[in-house]
C-alpha cells in the first residue's frame, strides 16, 4: 500500500518568506531536536507512545505526538513534550496518519530502518549535491503493514533500542570527559 493512502504529508513552512510577525518569535523544530525525539534524550517526555493525532490546526506548529520526517536526512521522529510548539520548517513534513491500523512508531521504523523503504528512496532521490527525497516520492513509498499489535510491539521495541543505544553513547562520552580530566590532574 502506498504512503498517500494512509498518512497525510503536510510540508512545512518556508520560513525564508516568513514576512508574519509571529515567525519571527517562533522557534523552528531542527534537525537535532529530530534526532534527540528519535533516541528519546527527554526521557520521560518522549512522546513515542502516542497512539493518535493531535489537534492540526495550528497547521506547522509541532505538537507532542506528531510524527515527523525530514527531507534532508530521510529520518522520521516523533515530537516531544519538549519540542511541543515549534515551527515546523520546508525541510520537514508531518505525516498525519489517517488509517487507524497505522502505528505510529511502526511508521517511525519502517521509514528509518525496513529495507524495501529504503532501496525504494534510494532510487527515489534527488538531488546533485545533497540528495533528498520529495514530498510526492515520499507519498508514492510503498508500505507493508503487519497487524496493528505486532506493530506496536516493533515500535516499542525501536524506540527502547534508540534510546538505549543513545545513552550508551551519553555514557562514553562522559567517561572519556572523566579519565581525561583525572590524566589532566595526574600530570599537573
Amino acid at each position: 500500500m502506498k504512503l498517500e493512502d494512509i498518512v497525510a504529508v503536510r510540508i512545512g513552512k518556508n520560513l525564508s518568506r516568513g514576512n508574519e510577525k509571529n515567525d519571527l518569535t517562533l522557534v523552528a523544530y531542527s534537525y537535532k531536536d529530530l534526532m534527540n525525539d528519535l533516541d528519546g534524550l527527554f526521557l520521560d517526555s518522549q512522546a513515542s507512545s502516542y497512539s493518535g493525532n493531535s489537534n492540526h490546526k495550528d497547521g506547522y506548529l509541532s505538537n507532542a505526538g506528531d510524527v515527523v520526517f525530514s527531507f534532508v536526512s530521510s529520518k522520521a521522529g516523533i515530537v516531544s513534550d519538549l519540542n511541543q510548539g515549534k515551527i515546523i520548517n520546508q525541510n520537514f513534513a508531518k505525516l498525519i496518519i489517517d488509517y487507524d491500523q497505522l502505528d505510529s512508531s511502526y511508521l517511525c521504523y519502517a521509514l528509518n530502518e525496513s529495507c524495501s523503504i529504503k532501496k525504494q528512496m534510494v532510487i527515489s532521490m534527488q538531488g546533485s549535491t545533497v540528495p533528498k527525497l520529495t514530498p510526492s516520492t515520499l507519498k508514492e513509498l510503498e508500505i507493508k503493514l503487519p497487524s496493528i499489535e505486532k506493530q506496536r510491539m516493533i515500535g516499542k521495541v525501536y524506540f527502547s533500542l534508540r534510546k538505549r543505544q543513545a545513552l550508551a553513547k551519553k555514557q562514553a562520552e562522559l567517561e572519556e570527559q572523566l579519565y581525561l580530566e583525572v590524566l589532566k590532574q595526574l600530570d599537573q
